[in-house]
């Protein structure tokens, strides 16, 4: 087992991170085991108590003590004559490879290597990499050069999944994707890149730019999770900058998801995800990508108002950009304000931190305000009994009955459409996909396949109510029924008529932190509070297709069928059914 990079530093909760890297700090009190009589362990002072708690309870889980003693004793193997004796805690490493020059690769969590006199960095310290061995990295290998026609056949929707690692049914499927397709040349020479994210794996990523032939082109990162590799990381590749998203209250979050690709030919493209950029985010987990058409450069006489889709997606994204107020997000703003974004299909649902009021010109800006907005301008007319599905991979706190929030802010905005004003309405219900203990236990990597559903027993507790609306994980028409959701969707669809009137892939998770919350003060106009930075894109059918809805299930009049990613009809928690919590992972 390799060495986790962050030494003492390392913050992850994920169970799969402790199943592959190994921590010295944690092993030493891990092994002394619990103190007689307290069942607490002594984790020394220079520690966060708590951090280090979890920690060892996610150790607990993936090894258990008995386990662990018998993994660590010496096995005996004889390799062409000769005999070496190794531990599980210890394998025999391969030496770092290096390319045709001699010099070192660029680094990858995949595999640990002794760090060169030059670079004594973490990330140095990471297996190096060749062209020979990609398969040794990236699970999934897709042949190069066809991602463009790949994207081409994906019209109007541009909507993929993430291929999954062990169902093979997914890597072969028209509407899967892998990072390394992303990055593919067909789509475009690229020059230079911003990757916005909340996770980031410098190190895994950096070795998929290699592999894509790109590791020495100019890289911003925006990235909201603490990451010790990222501090430092000019030091060692220059070409890389990295800026920590500063954020107004402890509790917000940098949590959107998103590419922007910069092409040799001035053109570029967006991508919005719901992926973290680390391996086990692209490994067995659902995740869903919508990847704009090319965004030629605008010719230089070109009017300022140029280049506009009918979705205002241009207008939406500089304006979202420009909430960072990041200095060097500027010349990708001039970038975008000078590209042709008229080929785009898709609203830009996004979130910013603050308080925000509705204007007369745009209407509300940010969160599910924004939603209810153009919902209302430009959905169809929906029958009331139509439910709004939702699914996400956290859940947070809602309130104490299904009208504190779900009803009286989100589900007021997600109901809306154009239908004239006037006539009485009613609230749609409300259905939640969210993974069961049995859909987590039954999934790819069993138990741990839960490491990226962060639902809590403290908040589960405090909403029983939730209960009822809850809908099984089930995606066997995709092939990912066993591949966790971390994707994030809502929509509106109708069974009987097999038509699916809007939907939103986007980054942001079932709550008031990610699509914000009203105040309640009457004497003031209403002020939508929000605390994260989410994105997210929004499909009309109107802008999509030319129709009223899109087709579901089979193609209609040569209009293919919109792509869910999880199977209808839905199926409701059975009476013995309860949501997946992350306490069952930390004992």
């Amino acid at each position: 087992m390799q060495e986790c990079p962050y030494a003492e530093k390392c913050y992850r909760k994920n169970p799969i991170h402790f199943k592959e890297y190994s921590h010295a700090h944690l092993d030493v009190i891990y092994e002394k085991g619990v103190a007689a009589g307290s069942n607490e362990y002594d984790i020394p002072a220079k520690y966060s108590s708590e951090l280090i708690n979890l920690q060892l309870k996610l150790l607990e889980k993936v090894f258990p003590k008995a386990d662990k003693e018998a993994a660590t004793k010496p096995t005996t193997t004889t390799v062409a004559s000769k005999t070496t004796t190794t531990t599980a805690a210890n394998p025999v490493r391969k030496e770092p490879p290096t390319s045709t020059d001699g010099t070192q690769m660029a680094s990858t969590s995949r595999a640990a290597a002794t760090a060169t006199s030059r670079d004594n960095s973490n990330l140095a310290k990471k297996q190096k990499l060749t062209e020979r061995n990609i398969r040794d990295y990236i699970p999934v290998v897709v042949e190069k050069g066809r991602m463009a026609a790949k994207l081409e056949r994906a019209a109007p929707y541009n909507m993929f999944l993430t291929a999954i690692t062990d169902s093979k049914a997914t890597h072969q499927e028209p509407l899967s994707i892998t990072l390394q397709e992303i990055l593919d040349e067909s789509l475009g020479e690229i020059e230079s890149s911003v990757q916005i994210n909340f996770m980031i794996d410098i190190g895994w990523l950096l070795g998929h730019y290699y592999f894509a032939g790109i590791l020495d082109k100019p890289l911003l990162v925006l990235y909201g999770d603490e990451s010790p590799e990222l501090l430092g990381i000019g030091k060692f590749k220059p070409q890389v900058t990295a800026i920590k998203v500063n954020m107004p209250t402890p509790f917000a979050t940098s949590h959107t998801k998103m590419m922007l690709l910069g092409y040799a030919d001035k053109s570029m493209r967006v991508v919005i995800s719901t992926a973290n950029l680390y391996e086990d985010d692209w490994h067995n987990r659902t995740q869903g990508l919508w990847i704009s058409p090319l965004l030629p450069a605008l010719p230089e006489d070109a009017d300022t108002a140029a280049g506009e889709s009918t979705t205002g997606f241009k207008q939406d994204l500089m304006l979202y950009l420009v909430e960072y107020k990041i200095s060097q997000l500027q010349p990708w703003i001039a970038r975008i304000r000078k590209s042709d974004f008229s080929a785009v299909n898709v609203f830009f649902v996004g979130s910013v931190p603050g308080g925000h009021r509705q204007s007369a010109v745009r209407g509300h800006p940010w969160g599910c305000a924004r939603l209810g907005t153009l919902l209302a301008k430009h959905a169809a007319p929906i029958d009331d009994r139509i439910p709004v599905v939702c699914q996400s991979s956290s859940i947070g706190s809602l309130g104490a009955n299904v009208q504190a929030w779900i009803q009286q802010d989100f589900l007021n905005n997600l109901r809306k459409d154009s239908s004239p004003v006037g006539r009485l309405r009613q609230l749609p219900a409300f259905k939640m996909i969210y993974p069961s203990f049995g859909n987590v236990s039954r999934s790819h990597d069993g138990m741990l396949g839960g490491g990226c559903l962060p639902y809590g027993k403290n908040t589960n507790d405090k909403q029983p109510w939730l209960k009822t609306h809850l809908q099984q994980w089930k995606s066997g028409d995709r092939h990912r029924s066993q591949a966790m959701p971390h994707i994030k969707s809502y929509t509106r669809f109708n069974l009987e008529e097999q038509c699916v009137y809007w939907f939103v892939l986007t980054s942001a998770n079932l709550s008031k932190a990610a699509w914000g919350s009203f105040n309640k003060n009457s004497n003031i106009q209403p002020c939508l509070r929000i605390a994260n930075y989410e994105a997210g894109v929004l499909f009309l059918p109107r802008f999509v297709t030319g129709e009223e809805t899109f087709p579901l299930g089979n193609a209609r009049d040569g209009v293919p069928a919109f792509p869910l990613p999880y199977d209808v009809p839905l199926t409701p928690y059975g009476p013995d059914d309860t949501p997946f919590l992350m306490d069952y992972l930390q004992g």
